[in-house]
């Protein structure tokens, strides 16, 4: 496998879904994935316009929640669905078309959490709630994904889990977060393993918190993640603070989530949050979100990136104090 490419800083932004869950492979009745000829053309548009604002990297999630995308019986992942490839492979060629790369979050932390009826219900929700159904996912469709799309030049990675800190009780202490960071911690490092093994690309995983990187050291993760909000309890200090004070990492760190715009602290300034992550020596940052946001979204305040604020980041480059 080729060797994880830090030599520039990649700017990127979340594209992180057109349709929940639904954007790769089929959930329901009706598929709306990325192969579908009049939602390819739009992601098309999308593309094109995220190029031209400077940005490198594309951050999507692939399974969200699970409820679509392959198929399963009595609750153990059985095989892909006759969409999911498809998408996948619409996605990176046009990715590829456009000279980006894109980083695939593959399990959204909603799918690893336990809702007791919280939540809309969907077949598959229980699957990655028991060992035996966590193998069988990852054996019968991750393994058969990563062989698929092996060593393909558009992946900058897959990531394993998005922010999976928030369904483990050691992390959270809610009733929804009931897996134990032992059981999860050995099942991302064989995700890890089967990436490398098998799809012959980078692998990471984004990690809610800066403060918890070091929880995923060990796993053979190619690039750490983290993600950070200012209004977060954690982000009191700072984010360069807060980078300044990380223990060192033996491999390189992405910011996979950076706010847009923070209404709580009206302070904050996106360009001023891209030089602190590449002053810090970070190997680059993605802002939350491209798409627009949800109207019932937990997000919605957090609004979505003006591309020309990144157009003009972009060209101002590096301040004097940070050119070498």
């Amino acid at each position: 496998m080729p060797p994880f490419d830090d030599s520039a800083f990649s700017l990127g932004v979340n594209y992180p879904w057109r349709m929940y869950g639904q954007d790769f492979g089929c959930a329901g009745d009706e598929h709306v994935g990325i192969s579908v000829r009049s939602v390819r053309e739009l992601v098309a548009r999308d593309f094109e316009q995220i190029r031209q604002a400077g940005v490198s990297v594309v951050r999507w999630f692939v399974f969200g929640d699970g409820r679509g995308g392959f198929h399963a019986e009595k609750g153990i992942a059985r095989k892909p669905d006759n969409h999911l490839f498809a998408d996948v492979a619409a996605a990176l060629h046009l990715a590829e078309h456009n000279r980006l790369k894109l980083c695939f979050s593959l399990i959204d932390f909603l799918w690893l959490q336990e809702h007791g009826g919280k939540r809309p219900a969907h077949a598959h929700e229980h699957v990655l709630h028991f060992a035996a159904g966590r193998e069988a996912f990852l054996q019968n469709v991750l393994i058969p994904l990563f062989r698929e799309f092996r060593g393909h030049p558009a992946l900058f990675a897959w990531e394993i889990a998005n922010e999976p800190e928030w369904a483990i009780r050691e992390f959270h202490p809610i009733s929804q977060a009931k897996l134990r960071f032992a059981d999860f911690r050995a099942y991302a490092g064989e995700i890890a393993r089967a990436v490398h093994d098998h799809g012959e690309v980078p692998v990471t995983l984004g990690s809610a918190r800066l403060m918890w990187v070091r929880a995923w050291t060990e796993l053979g993760l190619d690039c750490y993640q983290a993600h950070y909000y200012p209004a977060g309890e954690e982000a009191r200090s700072g984010l360069a603070q807060q980078l300044a004070s990380l223990p060192p990492l033996d491999q390189p760190l992405w910011l996979g989530e950076l706010p847009a715009r923070n209404v709580s602290q009206p302070g904050y300034s996106l360009p001023h949050a891209l030089d602190t992550c590449r002053a810090a020596g970070l190997c680059g940052a993605a802002v939350w979100r491209w798409t627009e946001p949800d109207a019932q979204g937990s997000d919605v305040a957090l609004g979505r990136v003006d591309p020309a604020e990144l157009i003009a980041w972009a060209a101002a480059g590096p301040p004097a104090d940070q050119r070498a």
